[in-house]
């Protein structure tokens, strides 16, 4: 289950990061299902929907908005994985990162409320070249890393994913934000290199 806001989600323009995903298990002949409540991209379909669509993405929200719809979601889906990336938009309305921390220590226990043994691939956020916003991200991402440390378990492994060490936010995203698709390549190749470090 894809969890986030824009990036998890994309546009009529972008497909997000979770076409080269699929195409990542694909190539590999690896038998992984997308799931989420969503199969839109915000404003309309992907460019390239030749990919499993399902999501739980949502344009332009905060970790406590998601927080929100993610018990139903999750209920109704059951993920085995869930790759959440969530926090930046929190960032950008000046939230502080205690708080943001908290709400996703919550999206990790709405998930396991629902599957137990949920395997959550935590992502430290992508760069942003907004002024003066990066530096919040860098202190959110050190302490994601933490979180997913104290979180982790045997039953319901909670496993960080570095998604911010050398993505260039001016060569790889659109508007200093949003990844393009080489951004979202990036994202994909990391979100794939954790996914093969979990047990079968």
């Amino acid at each position: 289950m894809p969890v986030g806001f824009s990036i998890a989600q994309g546009n009529t323009e972008t497909n997000s990061y979770r076409r080269p995903l699929w195409r990542l298990f694909q190539d590999a002949r690896r038998n992984v299902d997308f799931v989420g409540s969503r199969r839109e991209n915000n404003g309309g379909p992907p460019p390239d929907p030749d990919f499993d669509l399902d999501h739980e993405g949502y344009w332009g929200w905060r970790a406590d908005e998601v927080l929100a719809v993610i018990d139903a979601a999750a209920r109704a889906h059951r993920p085995d994985v869930a790759l959440v990336h969530l926090g930046s938009n929190d960032v950008f309305a000046g939230q502080d990162n205690g708080g943001t921390l908290q709400e996703l220590a919550s999206v990790v226990e709405r998930l396991r409320a629902a599957n137990p043994s949920v395997t959550v691939l935590l992502a430290q956020l992508i760069p942003t070249s907004r002024p003066g916003r990066d530096s919040q991200i860098v202190d959110l991402n050190a302490r994601i890393a933490g979180l997913a440390a104290r979180l982790d378990t045997a039953a319901s492994r909670v496993v960080v994913v570095d998604q911010y060490s050398g993505f260039d936010a001016a060569r790889e995203t659109r508007d200093g934000t949003h990844p393009n698709a080489a951004g979202e390549a990036k994202m994909a190749s990391r979100w794939y290199a954790a996914f093969l470090t979990l047990p079968r």
